[in-house]
């Protein structure tokens, strides 16, 4: 498994580097499961590209917001992790063409998890919201 906040800054170095990721990210900071490690990462990495390509990080003062909650059910049950990427981007070019990456946001990771996803384009923006069930993470 791993932290999520090492599974971020992790995922965005890869392509950021170190000194300006970005990515501004605050909120839970939980432990992810192996298999939560795993495809949260995927969904990141799918993000952080096509961010690169497409979006606010392809311009040298994009910025992206991702955040971390944890929100308990309305029955009271264990709390769900609710991870949200924004973005400020011309999102109609990614919206007309479905590809792998938003396969893989809207259907594999949320699968994989038990849980679920939501990918939306406005004229300037993209958001994700991913819904990650208690069994996949430990609030630490």
């Amino acid at each position: 498994g791993a932290m999520l906040r090492e599974l971020v800054d992790g995922q965005i170095a890869r392509f950021r580097g170190e000194a300006e990721d970005g990515v501004a990210f605050e909120g839970a900071n939980v432990y992810l499961n192996p298999n939560a490690a795993l495809h949260i990462g995927l969904a990141l990495h799918e993000l952080v590209v096509n961010s690169m390509s497409h979006g606010a990080l392809a311009r040298p003062s994009g910025r992206v917001h991702l955040t971390s909650e944890l929100r308990r059910a309305d029955n009271g049950g264990a709390p769900s992790l609710i991870l949200t990427w924004s973005e400020e981007t011309d999102a109609r070019d990614m919206q007309e063409e479905r590809r792998f990456g938003s396969v893989a946001l809207e259907r594999v990771v949320p699968l994989s998890l038990d849980g679920t996803a939501e990918l939306a384009f406005g004229d300037d923006r993209l958001d994700y919201r991913l819904e990650v069930p208690a069994a996949n993470f430990e609030a630490v």
